[in-house]
């Protein structure tokens, strides 16, 4: 109860959110970050500055704002309205990162209209489909329906570190050490087209975790 107490209180999350930030800083100016992409999603994203539905494990949210870093292009991020991702929050925001709260359990509904509004005004967004509370590495319908809805290509994002560590979290969230080396692998775009029954939905979720798969493969390999 203490615990929960102390991350409700508006000042030390954002405190705790600053320090996060000032980490995520010595991360960038201390190691070797690589973005790696595929050349058909290069192309939509930079060229033809189409906006995408990116999709990266909740595990790997640490290196999200490396998206509006690499694209030099805005990003809004589905962050979850529990209190506790507030402090998550406060670091996205320093990193200019916009987000939109709301998850399965809360805002989902508004959350979900919101991102819909973003995509078709031409802002690419961020999505982690296994969040907020798992089951781990697990594509949940709703990335799937948003890009079925809108049109938007959504391009698998996969990560490796080398020194690190992970935490003791239901996503095993991947913490960076200093001096690291990191790969950020953005995989080939994938369409979702609108189909007619459950089955086809689940196929559907599993083609996108079958891809996030192989861009964390191709992260690994480039290591």
């Amino acid at each position: 109860m203490k615990k929960r107490t102390l991350l409700n209180h508006g000042a030390l999350a954002w405190f705790a959110g600053a320090l996060l930030n000032a980490y995520g800083q010595l991360i960038l100016l201390t190691s070797r970050v690589v973005v790696r992409r595929d050349q058909l999603s290069a192309r939509l994203i930079g060229a033809q500055g189409r906006p995408v539905i990116y999709a990266l494990w909740h595990g790997h949210v640490f290196f999200m704002p490396m998206l509006r870093i690499s694209s030099g292009r805005p990003v809004a991020v589905l962050l979850s309205a529990h209190r506790d991702a507030q402090i998550v929050g406060v670091a996205a925001r320093m990193r200019g990162v916009e987000l939109v709260a709301g998850s399965s359990t809360r805002g989902g509904v508004r959350a979900y209209l919101q991102l819909l509004q973003l995509l078709r005004r031409g802002r690419s967004i961020c999505i982690t489909p296994d969040g907020p509370r798992g089951p781990a590495r697990r594509v949940k319908p709703g990335v799937v329906h948003l890009a079925q809805q809108s049109g938007c290509a959504v391009v698998p994002v996969g990560l490796a570190v080398r020194r690190g560590c992970r935490l003791r979290s239901w996503d095993r969230t991947l913490l960076p050490f200093p001096f690291c080396s990191a790969v950020l692998s953005l995989g080939a775009p994938l369409w979702l087209p609108p189909v007619e029954d459950a089955e086809a939905l689940a196929l559907q979720a599993e083609q996108l975790e079958a891809a996030l798969e192989a861009a964390s493969e191709q992260a690994s390999r480039a290591l």
